[in-house]
Parts: C-alpha cells; structure tokens; sequence
C-alpha cells in the first residue's frame, strides 16, 4: 500500500537528510561524484534548509511502502507554475509505482492550485530520470548551468510540462 507523511519536523527532516543522503550516494556518485553529492546534501537538504523552505511555500513529503519510508518529493507553488523540486524513490522500493504514485499526486495540486505548468531542473547525465519525465509528458525547456559554491556546478535540463487536464498522464 502506497501512503504519504507531510515533513513537518525537525526530527523529520533529519530523517529525510539520511534517506536522501542513501539515494543520492547510489543515483548520483556516477554521475557527479561522491563529493558533489554530500556537498549538495549539506547546502539543500539540511533541517535547518527544508525548515527554512516549509515556512516559504514549499511542501516536503515522503513516500512510504506498507508504511515504510522508501522515497520523497519537493514541490513549490510559483504562480503560474508548480516547481517539482525533489522525486526520489530508494533503490529497494523501484519498479513499484511509488515514482508514479508521487507524480499523480503532485499533478492533483497543481490542477487543483490553478497552475498552467510544471517544472523541473534534471542533471542532463541523468537519462534515466530524464527518460522517465518524457514518458510523463515532461519536454526539455532549456537547459542551465548553476554555480551552487565549493567548486561544484549542477549542468540541467529544464524540464516543463502542461497542466492542462485533458494532457494523457
């Protein structure tokens, strides 16, 4: 059964930092390096930063299997827009629509929030991910270099995707 818990804590956050942590190590390490990965944990997913972002408009939630934690996702209302931050789903938990289940979710608020679009920043080396936004109706906006600090540099693909509810999900 596929259930979702809203971070709102501290205590969840620092839970939320471990498991992201684990993802990211497996995901990304062949992709940027371990360094880039635990520098980009630090700078974007501390408590104090996923705090921080809750009070400003962003919603952080996990995913859980039978009520274990197996993924998260990061969203954010901008007008318009709706910014899909974070989607993650751990490396044990993939294939059992847990990634699906999330975007479902996150379509729902942002048709029910009156965006027109959703957005989302992806590492161009990431083709699986970015293989799996295509299938979802996602298309490359853009692309983007961002300095983030320490020597590392996140090189994306903006991707959009149309709200509009007769789009085939």
């Amino acid at each position: 059964m596929i259930t979702f818990e809203e971070i709102k804590t501290k205590e969840q956050c620092e839970d939320l930092k471990a498991l992201a942590t684990e993802i990211s190590l497996e995901h990304f390490t062949p992709i940027t390096g371990a360094g880039q990965v635990y520098y980009m944990m630090d700078k974007f997913l501390s408590p104090e930063v996923v705090m921080r972002e809750i009070s400003e408009n962003y919603e952080f939630a996990f995913v859980l299997y039978n009520g274990v934690r197996a993924g998260y996702y990061a969203i954010a209302f901008e007008g318009e827009a709706l910014f899909l931050s974070k989607l993650y789903v751990h490396k044990s938990f993939r294939g059992r629509g847990l990634g699906r289940a999330m975007f479902e979710r996150i379509v729902k608020k942002a048709r029910a929030a009156g965006c027109n679009y959703i957005y989302l920043t992806v590492n161009k080396h990431n083709s699986s991910s970015v293989a799996v936004y295509k299938k979802w109706g996602f298309y490359v906006h853009e692309e983007a270099q961002t300095d983030i600090g320490g020597g590392y540099v996140m090189d994306d693909y903006i991707m959009r995707m149309s709200c509009a509810a007769e789009q085939n999900q």
